[in-house]
């Protein structure tokens, strides 16, 4: 088994086989209907920033907070496939906003490009990672490029600080301010990149603390920049809304949902019907991490470790903001599974990488492991897929542009607005009989 076809060509040939896999499923299945948030963050965004009189109007609404997050970054990139392509069309911006995961394992390689066994790492990264277990999120193009992309810029900005020289100082800054200005989780970015400057700087003494303090500035001014004119009055409205019994629960009541929130999520990649299943990998994949990180601090590579705590950071992020309103049991079927994904992705890749008894033991049995776990996924949640794809078909053909917690009228507006405008232009109904039929 260690001959050069089994370690190197067949792990590569399935790491491509894998990618392109996925990709000619979101092809077929990528539909050009604007939804939910596609309406209020991408289409209305590009109908007030072709409208406005001057380029500071412009860049205004480019950088208008959404919810409770800043999403220029992904606007910016939003609107230069806009105005190459002409048109807002989503059934493109579906294939970009996913092509970040692909992304996100090439960062993944660059961690492990010296390992002997690097695309058999490769090879079960990608059969963890793009499967339909996060269906909520695969085919939905604004949700793509929050939830995909702040990984991928936060993950970028760890690995680029590692071994850091001048050059890679300001890519790192770039990408996570790219991060923060994609989603708010994104802002956690700045604490990891800071431990592992000073990890650099106090552990294995590679740079002096001058790194340390321009990061601190840096730090400062985008963090700085990212709170100017924003509000918090989505979360002020989610408080309004929370049941009385919770909110007059006791204090130990409270925290054990908070305490139960966390777990579920991080270890929901591998059911849908337990929440103790959940729970109980949550715990397991905590302390794995702990201890693995333990072992790690004297070590000169902790990119890996760095972003597995990212994703925990941001698993805590959304146990803070949703557990007191969102049952746990949804937690399962939710876009939130995506976080479990990522974090038994980068940690398994980590193991991978430190345990000599993992690298001899992973061809035999890591890859059929992580091979039934991707068709699992695949086919489980296949059907979960195709109903949300038909109530989607539903809405789209009865003219309803619904989004959580606006009026029905304004958004349809919205989308009215972009089709007499030429910005968007939708396909026939019904949809989709109609293509079946043009065909």
């Amino acid at each position: 088994m260690d001959s050069r076809l089994f370690v190197h060509w067949l792990p590569l040939f399935g790491f491509c086989a894998v990618i392109v896999h996925y990709f000619w499923f979101i092809h077929n299945h990528a539909i050009n209907i604007a939804f939910w948030d596609d309406i209020y963050d991408f289409l209305n965004i590009v109908i007030l920033t072709e409208s406005a009189e001057s380029a500071r109007e412009a860049i205004s609404e480019l950088f208008r907070q959404y919810n409770d997050h800043r999403t220029a970054a992904s606007r910016l990139l939003v609107y230069a496939i806009y105005w190459a392509e002409g048109e807002l069309n989503f059934h493109t911006l579906t294939l970009f906003g996913n092509l970040a995961l692909p992304l996100t394992l090439l960062l993944f390689f660059v961690t492990v490009r010296d390992e002997k066994y690097r695309w058999v790492f490769m090879l079960v990264a990608a059969l963890l990672l793009l499967n339909l277990r996060y269906f909520p999120l695969v085919l939905h193009a604004q949700a793509t490029f929050a939830y995909f992309y702040v990984f991928f810029y936060a993950f970028g900005c760890l690995i680029a600080l590692h071994r850091v020289t001048p050059p890679k100082f300001v890519l790192a800054v770039f990408l996570g301010t790219l991060a923060s200005y994609t989603f708010a989780a994104g802002v956690v970015v700045w604490m990891f990149g800071l431990v592992s400057l000073v990890h650099q700087q106090i552990v294995t003494r590679r740079i002096t603390y001058h790194y340390s303090a321009m990061w601190l500035l840096a730090t400062v001014i985008i963090l700085a920049l990212w709170r100017i004119g924003f509000s918090d009055a989505s979360t002020d409205k989610i408080l309004t809304i929370l049941p009385d019994s919770l909110i007059e629960a006791p204090l130990y009541q409270q925290v054990l949902r908070y305490v139960s929130y966390f777990f579920v999520i991080m270890g929901s990649a591998f059911t849908d019907t337990s929440t103790v299943v959940a729970g109980v990998i949550g715990v397991a994949a905590f302390t794995v991490l702990t201890a693995v990180s333990i072992q790690s601090y004297r070590q000169e590579d902790i990119r890996l470790v760095l972003c597995c705590w990212f994703v925990v950071s941001s698993i805590a992020a959304v146990t803070a903001g949703r557990a007191l309103w969102l049952p746990t049991e949804l937690i399962l079927t939710s876009r939130y599974t995506l976080l479990s994904v990522f974090l038994i992705t980068a940690l398994t890749l980590l193991l991978q990488k430190k345990c000599a008894l993992v690298k001899i033991s992973m061809i035999y049995l890591l890859v059929p492991l992580a091979g039934i776990y991707w068709a699992w996924a695949n086919h489980h949640f296949q059907k979960s897929l195709d109903d949300l794809m038909q109530w989607r078909y539903s809405q789209y053909n009865n003219d309803i542009y619904s989004v959580l917690g606006k009026p029905q009228g304004e958004s349809n507006e919205i989308v009215e607005r972009a089709i007499s405008s030429g910005i968007y232009k939708p396909p026939c109904k019904p949809f989709p009989q109609c293509r079946i039929e043009a065909k």
